[in-house]
């Protein structure tokens, strides 16, 4: 499957791209103002999560990998494997998988993220 393919894949398999209001933040300003007052694991999720959505590839992993520098979390490191896939790299099955191991349910997790 060609990458442009599977990401148009991954996308739908998120369940939607509406975002409500997080109790972190909702938008990527708030974001970068949690992310620069605290290191705040939820922050970075839920900005690699908004850059997720815009296919932004690159910024999604770096939040990512920064929330799993403080703590390897399911989420974050399902999130990092969905947008490593998404950006044509076959590695981040296997950090989608790890995080499954972690969590049996975090895939029903991160579809049902948009939508806190």
């Amino acid at each position: 499957m060609r990458p442009h393919a599977l990401s148009f894949v991954l996308l739908l398999a998120l369940g939607g791209t509406s975002l409500a209001e997080s109790h972190v933040c909702g938008t990527l300003e708030e974001c970068d103002a949690v992310v620069r007052s605290s290191r705040s694991i939820a922050a970075y999720e839920r900005r690699g999560y908004l850059y997720l959505m815009r296919r932004d590839l690159d910024e999604a992993i770096a939040d990512f990998s920064a929330a799993i520098a403080i703590e390897a979390r399911p989420f974050s490191l399902y999130a990092r494997g969905m947008a490593r896939l998404m950006a044509g790299d076959a590695a981040g099955q296997n950090e989608m998988e790890a995080a499954i191991m972690l969590q049996r349910d975090i895939a029903e997790e991160f579809r049902g993220y948009g939508n806190r």
